[in-house]
């Protein structure tokens, strides 16, 4: 990992929070808007993660961390927006999917 990876990483990620951040009003800053513009940052730097990860000839990110980085996400996200247990259960089994899936859905994300 180099600084120019995780640089992108987090430019990704600011990018996705950007633009969650301007379908806000302005006069509507307030913590429910901070914590869906931080759920989407985390978002985006997954989806960095795993597309820098998976993009090259020799794949640099193991299945095992990369379904540990979605579900180590969608554990983030539910302790942002205050889930119960049954939350954090239903967030640990999605965060398995979303991570033992990713090779499948970034084979359908198109750059320009």
């Amino acid at each position: 990992m180099t600084r120019w990876w995780l640089l992108g990483v987090i430019l990704f990620g600011s990018i996705f929070a950007l633009f969650g951040l301007l379908r806000v009003d302005a006069g509507v800053l307030d913590s429910r808007t901070i914590r869906w513009t931080l759920i989407l940052f985390l978002f985006g730097c997954y989806f960095a993660i795993v597309m820098f990860g998976t993009a090259e000839k020799k794949r640099s990110l193991s299945l095992l961390t990369q379904t540990f980085l979605g579900v180590v996400l969608a554990l983030a996200v539910a302790a942002l927006v205050g889930a119960t247990a049954e939350g954090y259960v239903l967030a640990l089994a999605l965060g398995l999917v979303l991570g033992f899936t990713a090779d499948y859905w970034m084979e359908h994300v198109q750059f320009p």
